[in-house]
């Protein structure tokens, strides 16, 4: 990821921030938490499908850096630097030009000497430094940052010291890696300015030469104790040799230097001399250091700040970013799961997609081939029964991709929490509903007893209508689900499990009563078996149509109230049981497990049907103490169902002891 210098500046300041404030002293976890939904906010207004962290990195950083900046004046002169460096950058050179020309002689204030050595030094650390650079060049890059990573090292043991404070820590921290991404840029301006102080340096030189030459007349020449005139005539023409081939001037014959010893010379040839040796400066080093400014220059321009989203320094920037993952389902039951999005507060997203979309996993408990679109995505074994054949087994969902799924498990994390929120809210949600239902039929109001039976029926109606809308179900026909009227004696529809008995209301008493009580058992499997495989309309159907005739021959007793409470709480827990698992089970195991809750919904009832009865005296909704007991007898059905291993176990359980 490409930045400018600025936007650099603002990311490393606002990882330091994060990594040596952990106490959040300086900008409190509500803020970072607030510039992560902002920023990732802002990322999807803009049309970001998903969310990563280079989407956010920048306008997050930045917030940060200001909060921080507003509270701090060390951290604020990071965050917006001074032109110190810029002012450093122009004033080195010119201090150089200014030493340069601040050299009065070259050796002697009258004389020009043939072999100055301070000249010569000059001549001589220049060439050196070229062929430094030359060498520095063909070796492996890695040896050219040595030192720098020596005073990143030092930077970082004087700055992370216990005794400093935590504005020290963090301008330690931040020159660490400020140093550490921008190495190559730093060792382009110093080589610059370097340049530019050598050209300058040199410059200074040949100006002192000519400036002082105005008022002083030199005399060159030369002398020696160990070399004659021939050694240095020589020297001087490998010394001048660059000038006589690009200039064509005219070299010193051997009878001039021989003529110049020990300075013999006169004014005229020393001005010669100066310009030869000004020029002979230009060309070795003021041209060839202004050259190589401009290239380092040219550099400069050329870098471009780079991060890595995915580096380990971005590490705790993934953990509060928001997941937007998209997973797919590939299976029977598919369909169950489809649109059950989930969002938490932060931002995250879970969604599950068709087999047109690329997703980040595959969910799979099936050998069939996956969709050309999914084949590139990891692919996960996970059986239907173990995450999905009820809400109370959802979590595993969020286990396996956490575990699959490294990078995302802050994420998933708290996807998982929300998940399990939103189905708590809707079993909450639930439980009101039952209390009401139950409160209802605890308290029909005066009438005969068809008009309770009516009242019993619409009730149980209103009950799956809210049970429908909690988990998502269409609403139920009306033509096949308007209770039966029980004027003169209209038939009731059979049991869908009892093959025997057509249940009509007018027969005798005995056989009205044995057909009841078949009708009764018969219904409670047939609202799983049917509700399971055939729908939720089924299953109020078999409430309707298996259970009324029961009802009503309850109904026509004084004394049986209590029975008609507790078949009241087995048909409606029994009916969220269906309602909440709606084309979740297979149809091989639905009548299993429809015997399994009508033994686990009586003996439930049967064991909690003194303290519920209780609970219902007193006349009003939504009571607490009978949600709470519906929530112990509900939550215990579902875990012994869907425990592994358990279904089996439980269903061999004595009814009276299933609670």
């Amino acid at each position: 990821m490409r930045l400018t210098l600025p936007q650099l500046r603002t990311v490393l300041l606002a990882q330091s921030i994060e990594q040596v404030d952990g106490g959040r002293t300086l900008v409190s976890q509500a803020d970072w938490d607030e510039a992560t939904r902002t920023a990732v906010a802002t990322a999807r207004q803009r049309g970001v499908p998903r969310v990563g962290a280079g989407d956010v990195v920048l306008e997050r950083a930045d917030t940060v850096a200001l909060r921080a900046s507003g509270r701090d004046t060390t951290v604020s002169a990071l965050h917006e630097p001074g032109a110190a460096w810029r002012w450093l950058a122009r004033g080195l050179p010119l201090l150089a030009l200014a030493m340069g020309l601040a050299i009065d002689r070259i050796a002697n204030a009258h004389r020009v000497d043939l072999l100055s050595p301070p000249l010569l030094t000059v001549l001589a650390w220049n060439l050196c430094v070229y062929l430094l650079m030359a060498w520095r060049a063909w070796r492996p890059p890695a040896s050219r940052l040595a030192l720098l990573q020596g005073l990143r090292h030092l930077h970082r043991r004087l700055g992370t010291g216990r005794g400093r404070g935590l504005a020290a820590r963090i301008v330690a921290d931040f020159h660490a890696r400020w140093w550490a991404h921008t190495a190559d840029l730093q060792v382009q301006r110093a080589a610059r300015v370097l340049h530019l102080c050598a050209a300058a340096w040199g410059a200074g030189i040949a100006l002192s030469l000519l400036l002082r030459g105005l008022v002083v007349r030199y005399q060159f020449g030369w002398e020696s104790t160990f070399l004659d005139a021939a050694q240095v005539h020589a020297i001087v023409s490998v010394l001048f040799w660059p000038l006589a081939v690009l200039f064509g001037t005219a070299p010193f014959t051997l009878q001039e230097i021989a003529a110049t010893q020990n300075f013999a010379g006169e004014g005229a040839g020393g001005s010669r001399w100066v310009w030869m040796y000004v020029g002979l400066l230009a060309l070795v080093v003021v041209v060839p250091r202004l050259a190589l400014a401009a290239w380092t220059r040219w550099r400069e321009c050329r870098w471009q700040a780079r991060i890595d989203p995915s580096d380990a320094a971005f590490d705790a920037l993934r953990a509060a970013l928001p997941g937007d993952l998209l997973i797919g389902l590939h299976g029977p039951f598919a369909e169950v799961l489809q649109n059950a999005a989930v969002q938490t507060p932060q931002g995250d997203r879970l969604q599950f997609g068709d087999v047109r979309q690329p997703v980040d996993a595959v969910l799979a408990w099936t050998t069939d081939a996956l969709p050309p679109a999914w084949q590139g995505a990891p692919l996960l074994a996970l059986p239907w029964e173990d995450f999905g054949a009820s809400w109370v087994l959802e979590p595993a969902l969020f286990d396996r991709l956490a575990a699959a799924l490294p990078a995302q498990q802050h994420a998933l994390g708290r996807l998982r929490a929300a998940w399990v929120e939103r189905n708590e809210l809707r079993f909450r949600q639930s439980l009101q509903a039952l209390a009401r239902h139950l409160h209802a039929c605890a308290h029909p109001g005066a009438g005969d007893a068809p008009a309770q039976h009516n009242h019993y029926a619409r009730q149980v109606q209103a009950l799956d209508a809210t049970l429908r809308a909690l988990h998502g179900q269409p609403p139920a026909s009306t033509a096949g689900d308007e209770p039966p009227s029980l004027q003169g004696h209209a038939a009731l529809p059979a049991p869908r499990r009892a093959s025997t008995t057509a249940l009509a209301v007018g027969t005798s008493a005995g056989a009205a009563a044995g057909a009841a009580a078949g009708a009764k058992a018969g219904a409670l499997i047939d609202v799983g078996t049917g509700g399971l495989t055939l729908g939720a309309g089924t299953a109020l159907g078999a409430l309707l149509g298996g259970t009324t005739a029961w009802v009503l021959k309850s109904l026509q007793k004084k004394d049986d109230k209590d029975e008609v409470l507790r078949h009241a709480a087995e048909a409606a827990c029994t009916h969220y049981l269906v309602i909440a698992h709606v084309a979740r089970v297979p149809p091989a195991d639905a009548a299993r497990l429809a015997e399994r809750w009508r033994a686990e919904v009586t003996g439930t009832v049967a064991a909690h049907g003194d303290a519920l009865a209780c609970a219902l005296q007193h006349e009003g909704r939504g009571d607490d103490a009978v949600q709470a007991l519906l929530h112990t007898m509900l939550t215990g059905i579902l875990r012994r169902s869907f425990a592994n291993g358990g279904t089996d176990a439980a269903a061999e359980a004595p009814p009276g002891k299933a609670a």
